[in-house]
């Protein structure tokens, strides 16, 4: 049996992400009823932290509030495989974050820009990594048919199963 390192799950994860333009970003509402909605994401951060920019009064931002465990999705770009990530998101209206993950051409969905009412940001904490992606190896035994997992416990990475 192939074991994967814990570190190279992480950073094939961290590079899909990197790679792709959009995730998708799964919540559940609060009659239970599970949304999927794809996303414009900022590439992520070294503790693959990914954060969103989202309209304050849309769906997607009464659902983190209700039920903060989310699920983000994502494919390679370019070869076959994906990354899932689960972990919790926060709603973030500090000004500079805001001025930070902002992009240009989002003043067609918030025209006063990103100190505007409307526009927050959601930040979401990573506790669980699924990666199965053949070209980069990580595609545990037998034969690539189940992802490899990393969950993190603390500060520090584990592989599950």
């Amino acid at each position: 049996m192939t074991t994967v390192a814990v570190e190279h799950v992480l950073q094939t994860a961290a590079v899909i992400l990197r790679d792709a333009e959009y995730s998708f970003l799964i919540t559940l509402g609060p009659t239970r009823d599970i949304h999927a909605r794809l996303m414009q994401h900022f590439k992520p951060e070294a503790d693959l932290t990914v954060w969103f920019g989202a309209s304050r009064s849309s769906r997607k931002v009464r659902e983190v509030q209700f039920a903060p465990r989310v699920v983000v999705a994502c494919h390679d770009p370019r070869r076959a495989g994906y990354a899932v990530l689960t972990g919790v998101v926060e709603v973030v209206e500090a000004a500079d974050l805001r001025r930070r993950y902002w992009r240009d051409d989002w003043t067609a969905f918030w025209p006063a820009g990103p100190l505007g009412d409307d526009y927050v940001l959601l930040k979401f904490t990573c506790e669980r990594v699924e990666v199965l992606h053949l070209d980069e190896g990580v595609a545990p035994e037998p034969r690539g048919l189940r992802p490899a997992v990393a969950v993190r416990r603390g500060e520090t990475w584990h592989l599950e199963g």
